[in-house]
């Protein structure tokens, strides 16, 4: 079993692709290699796959903090957990329930007003986890502002390293880290990972 994310960029085509594509495969080359772990297709659409399912909506968070850096970009991300049939050097041309799974849930989201959401194949888990993913995303990750955005990024792809060392890191103050930290509620979002985690390795 395995997790696949599939999302497109919000707005993409009202910035230069230095802008948004250069962060976007930074982010991506820390995933895995290209093309068998990720790929970017049509423009601004994406597809990752994270080995390990429990960790997919940890990665979805990195990648919305990353886009949500930049003024009016944000990010689509449907969620796939479940098996692969086959499995190519070309994650694009890789197929089984778990990219049906991710691939129409991206669909269904360019028909809605939410940007992340979740097929398991367990529909009572999938009504669960989305109902949070809406409450999460309305309540909090919508409103991040680009300073919270760029704070939960910085965190996230260094959740090992102090906050001390953070702040002399990046010259911002470490009162200011905790502020920003707490207007983007990392540690609510967080407390939604760890349930996540718990509920999809149950599916393992």
């Amino acid at each position: 079993m395995i997790g696949i994310l599939t999302g497109d960029v919000i707005n993409s085509e009202k910035f230069t692709e230095d802008k948004w594509l250069v962060p976007l495969q930074s982010f991506l080359k820390t995933v895995g290699d290209s093309p068998a772990d990720w790929a970017i297709y049509r423009g601004d659409e994406f597809q990752i796959k994270i080995d390990e399912p429990s960790q997919a909506f940890l990665k979805a968070l990195e990648i919305k903090a990353t886009m949500k850096k930049i003024k009016n970009l944000d990010v689509r991300i449907s969620i796939g957990i479940g098996k692969a049939d086959v499995m190519r050097e070309n994650i694009l041309e890789s197929n089984g329930p778990v990219f049906l799974r991710s691939g129409r849930g991206l669909d269904d989201l360019k028909k809605s007003k939410v940007t992340m959401a979740i097929n398991t194949g367990n529909e009572l888990m999938d009504t669960e986890l989305n109902l949070y993913l809406k409450l999460a995303l309305f309540g909090i990750m919508d409103s991040w502002t680009v300073a919270s955005a760029e704070m939960v990024s910085i965190i996230l792809q260094n959740d090992s390293v102090p906050q001390e060392d953070i702040s002399k890191k990046t010259g911002i103050a470490q009162s200011a880290i905790s502020q920003r930290l707490k207007r983007a509620n990392l540690e609510v979002l967080m407390d939604l990972n760890k349930m996540f985690v718990k509920k999809i390795k149950t599916l393992e």
